[in-house]
């Protein structure tokens, strides 16, 4: 049975070989936030689901994404659809 640090390790090598990287920003979005992918470029996106030991978002109308992209030269990390403590 894996721990929770390999786990993260795996989580990270996945994400890293599906190209990641360079944000220096991460934002999770809410209900509220979620218009923000509407101004960004995205670079890549991938479904929760498919990233190795990554919780799912439960709540309708989180859309269960990861997102890389870029806001005014700046790259950034979205996570679109958020955890609660009770998932």
């Amino acid at each position: 049975m894996q721990n929770l640090v390999d786990k993260i390790k795996e989580t990270a090598a996945f994400l890293t070989a599906q190209g990641f990287t360079g944000a220096s920003t991460g934002i999770v979005l809410g209900t509220g936030l979620s218009g923000l992918v509407q101004i960004m470029e995205i670079k890549k996106s991938i479904p929760y689901i498919d990233i190795p030991h990554f919780p799912l978002s439960t709540v309708e109308f989180h859309k269960g994404q990861l997102i890389l992209g870029e806001i005014e030269g700046k790259t950034i990390l979205v996570m679109q659809g958020r955890f609660h403590y009770y998932e």
